[in-house]
């Protein structure tokens, strides 16, 4: 894969029987180090259009996201596992249990996938199950139109 990516992200979250999804394609950074794979991109969270700075890291079994910028918070992935994990907003800090239910990685020369089901937590109650989809793909080849 190139080090200019393009990126993905889909997540549906779900509470009962209401489902609220939120896409985003962002342009990204890809690179190796020590044998772990790193995505790194901005997003906007809010109107004022305040970038947050995303790295992802990739190993066996576990995936890491770091947020810095209008929300920060270091969310470990790995699964059947609970995790925890602190979730500053400018409304407050958050304290998160993450329990990650299924972990997938697929990868091919120009793209990785990266499937995250897991639950979540906030403040030692439940809020909400959420499935999520990291697609990072060269930019020279956008494969963008993976459905969930």
């Amino acid at each position: 894969m190139t080090k200019d990516i393009l990126v993905r992200v889909r997540g549906v979250q779900t509470i009962g029987e209401e489902e609220d999804t939120v896409e985003m394609i962002t342009p990204g950074t890809y690179y190796v180090k020590n044998g772990k794979q790193y995505l790194i991109y901005d997003e906007s969270l809010d109107e004022t259009g305040t970038p947050t700075h995303n790295t992802v890291k990739v190993m066996e079994n576990r995936i890491e996201v770091m947020k810095r910028g209008l929300v920060e918070s270091h969310m470990i992935f790995e699964a059947g596992r609970r995790t925890t994990a602190n979730y500053r907003t400018p409304m407050g800090l958050f304290l998160m249990g993450i329990t990650t239910s299924l972990l997938e990685v697929e990868e091919d020369e120009e793209s990785i996938l990266l499937r995250i089901k897991y639950s979540m937590e906030m403040n030692g109650e439940y809020a909400f199950d959420c499935n999520t989809e990291i697609l990072a793909s060269s930019r020279k080849e956008e494969v963008l139109g993976i459905p969930m």
